[in-house]
């Protein structure tokens, strides 16, 4: 296994490190020929101390995270926020000096970045869905339950909901449910999809139960519920989750806009602030709303390229892998 680059990663790439931060490491490397001919190449190895179940990590300790040449590529490839953060730290996080197919991924950048950073775009709404107290989503999934239990008194609470769902669609229009939706789902053993309902971004199956159904529904209101409350009180919040919600909206509009991400981070202070608990809960959720409507104005009118350019990527690989196999440095 030839290493290929080592960085510090986490807080201390963003530039929101405190004193009671751990040290987190990511890395890539090439496997090594054995491993590439039996086709036994592990994509990813961690390594961590052993922790107790809930345990926080201490300052002193280390995670470890490597990904194989092909993996890390992959991760890339799909724009995922792991990979685009290594793709960009600046060579003060780099431990050592880095081999040179690295100096030639990171060289070629414009090749990489393409408008499947969408997966920035998930995480920023799967953020707003969980943290989020807009009341828009309240009023849907409220109404979204009242029409279960009209259902429910109709049909009965063991009757499907394809059962009761003719009247769905003009329900939703009619209420004006503006994160409700019926969506059609493709299933691996049917020819045709099946539909759901999908509201605040949980989905409940045609062929479930009534009951079943309106119970997804009722926690997420219940949830609401909860997080109005934490609004009011500032209290059961985890202000880190928060902090890497308005962190990776950052970065995405920044990355759609400009095709780069800067590290540190320009707002380190800010999500820093939000990190230790130092913003009130009402106003954090409400920025990670208006960052989810930012990140998705941003990726419909990104330039970057729809895709990645896979060709060269899969000729990097097989470059690399070949040098391995025929004895030369990779």
């Amino acid at each position: 296994m030839t290493p290929v680059v080592r960085m510090l990663f986490g807080s201390h790439l963003y530039g929101t490190s405190t004193q009671a931060s751990d040290h987190d490491y990511k890395s890539v490397f090439v496997p090594g020929s054995r491993d590439i001919l039996l086709q036994r190449v592990m994509g990813t190895l961690q390594k961590t101390r052993e922790k107790a179940r809930g345990e926080r990590n201490m300052p002193s300790d280390v995670d470890e995270e490597a990904f194989s040449l092909q993996r890390y590529l992959g991760l890339v490839a799909a724009g995922q926020t792991v990979a685009m953060d290594m793709l960009f730290a600046p060579q003060n996080m780099f431990i050592g000096e880095p081999q040179p197919i690295w100096c030639a991924i990171t060289g070629n950048r414009h090749r990489l970045v393409s408008r499947r950073a969408g997966s920035f775009v998930g995480y920023c709404r799967t953020q707003a869905n969980k943290y989020g107290i807009k009341g828009s989503r309240v009023h849907a999934v409220r109404n979204i339950v009242e029409w279960f239990d009209a259902a429910i008194s109709e049909h009965g609470h063991l009757a499907k909901v394809g059962a009761a769902a003719d009247s769905l669609p003009a329900f939703i229009t009619d209420r004006g449910l503006e994160h409700a939706a019926i969506v059609q789902i493709p299933h691996p053993s049917r020819h045709d999809p099946i539909p759901h309902l999908e509201c605040c971004n949980r989905k409940a199956p045609y062929f479930a139960s009534l009951k079943d159904a309106r119970a997804i529904y009722a926690r997420v209101l219940g949830e609401y519920g909860i997080r109005a409350l934490q609004a009011e009180r500032d209290e059961g919040v985890d202000w880190k989750a928060l902090s890497h919600a308005v962190r990776v909206g950052t970065e995405a509009i920044e990355l759609l806009t400009t095709g780069n991400i800067t590290f540190p981070l320009p707002n380190a202070a800010h999500v820093l602030a939000i990190k230790t608990g130092r913003r009130h809960y009402r106003e954090v959720s409400e920025e990670i709303e208006a960052l989810l409507a930012g990140v998705e104005d941003a990726a419909e009118r990104s330039s970057l390229p729809a895709a990645p350019d896979m060709a060269w990527i899969e000729d990097l690989i097989v470059d690399a892998y070949r040098g391995v196999i025929n004895g030369s440095a990779a």
